[in-house]
């Protein structure tokens, strides 16, 4: 390894690259249902000269001037933590493959509960399921409950006062002023939100004073909408919006969409870069209606902006950065799902009225969930004593969200990083986009491509600039919440 200087950068850039393809191959096998364990410790053991405390003090304390170090800096630091956390993370990962939950006389894949409470149209029968699927999440929170004890000793160790403080500076999150706007945010939007979910949920027979989260999966599953939205138009929709874009499928090898469904498969959707911009793997777990289609159109903006991404580019922009950018583009094809317009052209959906009020209420409730976690990780995280703030998790997200949530929750419904910080980033940025697409090029923007062309312009520069900085090349000012906040309180 270099000692100081380019050579080091140069040397942190490659090693990066290969690291991270590794990994995310690793994570896309077991995550899709390919392969039952998660075995990061041999990738860890290839690459450990990227993790030692060595590596760390040395592009920490770096006085270079790259533009490629604040990236980096971030990658080692996280790559450093977690690999002190690699077996409990496999472990975990493991549980969560292997654990089943018994239910109506078989053994169903703790990864697949998520989407049988969707589809489960009894209330009593959901709340059984779910309390079923919490017993073996709260088995196995003594490994997640160690693992964040972990994270938190290497964090001190490293010099930070928290871990809020470790992914505030080297994320560049500006979590405090965040935090500003989604209280803010929460108190404006609190009544109309209130009011519109207790319809909602009388409209699918459940008492609000009695609505559990079980209950959201099923009330935002919408199978009412579902035969607008037939499986075996939405690929053939998905293609024929990036063909109006500019953007030819059929002569993109590098793109991979993998739908089959496998028992083990995550239930979440995702996107894995294997190798940027070469080897794009898109994976969803259909199970039918609208969330299908958006879950695709979501997971495809990540995939074309990773598969537009220069390759001549530094791994450290092509694979590194403000992740609010990448999901900001996802939500920049997702919302299309929201676009009268797209529906009518796509679809053949003539009266999408109900449909959109809807879909712009799921969002709105997505917004306050993420604002909700926000602050209960700004608390988590302050703190370092995880087991103290299970009932903490459940107050905040049944206050902000409207229904019960589980303590036994508190740690699995958790990304490490602050990503929550991110998709609430991404939100406001792609709103803030939009706007700007739609000022050039109008409502159907979709259809035009110079606006494709300015897209996949955004899309080659990878993550090189934060999103308040591509806003600042649209002429658009830093992130403001309020025109996503009009949009989506509008008419509730």
């Amino acid at each position: 390894m270099p000692k100081t200087g380019r050579a080091l950068i140069d040397w942190l850039d490659e090693q990066a690259a290969a690291f991270s393809g590794a990994t995310t191959r690793e994570y896309y096998l077991n995550y899709a249902g390919l392969k039952d364990d998660l075995s990061l410790a041999p990738i860890y053991r290839r690459h450990r000269a990227l993790f030692t405390r060595e590596t760390v003090d040395r592009i920490v304390t770096t006085r270079s001037k790259d533009e490629r170090v604040p990236n980096l800096r971030e990658f080692v630091v996280d790559g450093y933590l977690e690999q002190a956390a690699k077996r409990l993370t496999e472990e975990i990962a493991g549980r969560e493959t292997a654990d089943t939950v018994e239910w109506d006389g078989e053994d169903l894949p703790y990864r697949s509960v998520q989407q049988e409470l969707a589809n489960e149209p009894d209330a009593a029968r959901r709340r059984d399921l779910d309390q079923r699927r919490l017993e073996v999440t709260a088995a196995q929170n003594g490994l997640r409950e160690r693992r964040w004890e972990l994270l938190y000793g290497q964090t001190r160790g490293l010099g930070f006062d928290s871990y809020v403080d470790l992914c505030d500076k080297l994320g560049a999150l500006e979590l405090q002023p965040l935090r500003e706007i989604t209280e803010r945010f929460l108190w404006e939007t609190e009544l109309t939100y209130r009011a519109r979910l207790e319809r909602e949920l009388r409209g699918i027979g459940v008492d609000p004073a009695l609505a559990e989260r079980a209950d959201l999966l099923r009330l935002f599953r919408a199978s009412q909408f579902d035969d607008s939205f037939p499986e075996d138009r939405m690929v053939p929709a998905l293609y024929a919006t990036l063909r109006g874009l500019g953007v030819d499928v059929d002569q993109q090898p590098n793109v991979i969409l993998d739908t089959e469904d496998r028992p083990r498969k995550s239930p979440r959707a995702f996107c894995a870069p294997t190798r940027i911009p070469d080897e794009i793997y898109l994976v969803i777990s259909p199970h039918g209606g609208h969330d299908d289609y958006r879950a695709l159109f979501h997971e495809a903006g990540h995939a074309q902006h990773f598969a537009h991404i220069s390759g001549n580019q530094p791994f450290a922009f092509r694979g590194l950065g403000d992740n609010s950018v990448t999901e900001g583009f996802a939500f920049v094809l997702e919302h299309l799902l929201y676009s009268r317009a797209w529906l009518r052209r796509y679809l053949g959906i003539k009266k999408s009225a109900a449909y959109l009020s809807f879909v712009r209420f799921h969002k709105l409730y997505f917004l306050r969930r993420y604002a909700a976690k926000l602050l209960y990780e700004l608390e988590l995280h302050s703190d370092g004593e995880p087991r103290a703030h299970a009932k903490r998790y459940a107050d905040l997200l049944t206050s902000h969200v409207g229904v019960r949530y589980s303590a036994a929750d508190y740690l699995s419904d958790l990304d490490d990083g602050f990503y929550c910080a991110r998709y609430l980033r991404a939100w406001i940025f792609e709103a803030q986009l939009r706007a700007v697409f739609r000022r050039r090029w109008g409502e159907q923007w979709f259809r035009n491509r110079d606006a494709g062309a300015t897209l996949r312009d955004l899309w080659s520069m990878g993550q090189r600039y934060s999103a308040v900085e591509l806003l600042r090349r649209l002429d658009e000012p830093g992130l403001d919440i309020g025109p996503l906040a009009e949009e989506l309180t509008a008419g509730s």
